[in-house]
């Protein structure tokens, strides 16, 4: 069993090398003209800083988790060692891994199925509705409306067609919402007829502390993304705004477009539409696809750090 566990380990590993380099093979033509210098303080400052942003991320779902599984207290450890070893297998297709992989060791930490998936869905909705908040400001940058046109002459047709498609599919998405409206506060009365102690009196003050930590981390991770831009295009501090809500804005369409695992390549050709207002296009493809492999080695490193600290979880 152990070695098979090993051979699978390989598979998944090969499996997400793929995935990674694959983006940078369908676009090796536009990457030709992208040079530039690296600036290392930036570059391990950003990587510190999404370090942080990746682990602060589960203080709001150990919040959740301790109230829908009904505990007192369900540790920050517990949560992130259970999501740190289950979010590295959303890169595999099917989008669905990384929930089946998180549930399935939900009885390792002696917590159910139900109280995991709730807390799951409670807080990558709170996440996605800000952040799709955040990256509609866009809309009301002076710098993005005055460029628009200029930008789609500067990109690839290639990377106009996804990001047009992307567009497309947030705006087929917004015709959803009350669907979407109507399933989620029916979710939320079941929870709240069963008992779940988060819909209680005693937690009900918890959920201005959910609001504000994911505030908090949007704030981390713009902050982080602009200070991996900045490690290869001089970039002023005032930008800083405007660079979050492109991220954020192609973060949200690659969860949403459910094509590819983990939004690749869609939310890489977005943010390379987006980024061409600060850089030639060939370096912003070239920085939207690094970004990928950046955001990816910081939640390997956390997940090597899981793996280690579910060695010592009792069983």
């Amino acid at each position: 069993m152990k070695i098979l566990r090993q051979y699978v380990g390989l598979l998944i590993a090969g499996m997400l090398f793929y995935f990674l380099i694959k983006p940078f093979i369908q676009t090796h033509t536009e990457l030709k003209g992208a040079t530039f210098q690296i600036h290392w303080g930036w570059l391990v400052c950003s990587f510190g800083a999404i370090l942080f942003y990746w682990s602060a991320y589960l203080y709001p779902f150990a919040i959740l988790l301790s109230g829908i599984a009904a505990k007192h207290v369900v540790s920050f450890r517990t949560a992130f060692t259970l999501f740190h070893l289950a979010n590295i297998t959303r890169y595999l297709p099917g989008r669905i891994w990384g929930v089946v992989r998180l549930l399935s060791l939900s009885h390792r930490f002696r917590l159910s199925k139900t109280a995991v998936g709730g807390s799951l869905t409670l807080h990558v909705g709170i996440e996605t509705i800000l952040g799709g908040l955040i990256g509609m400001s866009l809309i009301f940058s002076p710098k993005m409306r005055g460029s628009a046109l200029g930008i789609i002459d500067k990109i690839s047709a290639h990377t106009t067609l996804l990001s047009l498609v992307c567009i497309g599919i947030l705006i087929g998405t917004l015709f959803l919402i009350p669907t979407l409206s109507s399933k989620a506060r029916q979710f939320l009365k079941t929870l709240r007829d069963t008992g779940v102690p988060l819909f209680q009196e005693p937690f009900r003050h918890q959920w201005l502390n959910i609001f504000a930590s994911h505030i908090f981390l949007w704030i981390c991770q713009g902050l982080a993304f602009f200070l991996f831009v900045r490690s290869f295009v001089p970039t002023a501090w005032m930008d800083a705004g405007v660079l979050t809500a492109c991220f954020a804005f192609a973060w949200v369409i690659g969860f949403l477009s459910f094509l590819t695992p983990g939004g690749l390549g869609v939310r890489e050709g977005l943010l390379s539409l987006l980024l061409s207002s600060y850089m030639p296009a060939p370096q912003a493809t070239l920085v939207a696809l690094l970004c990928r492999v950046w955001m990816l080695s910081a939640e390997i490193v956390l997940a090597g750090v899981a793996f280690t600290l579910n060695k010592h979880v009792k069983r």
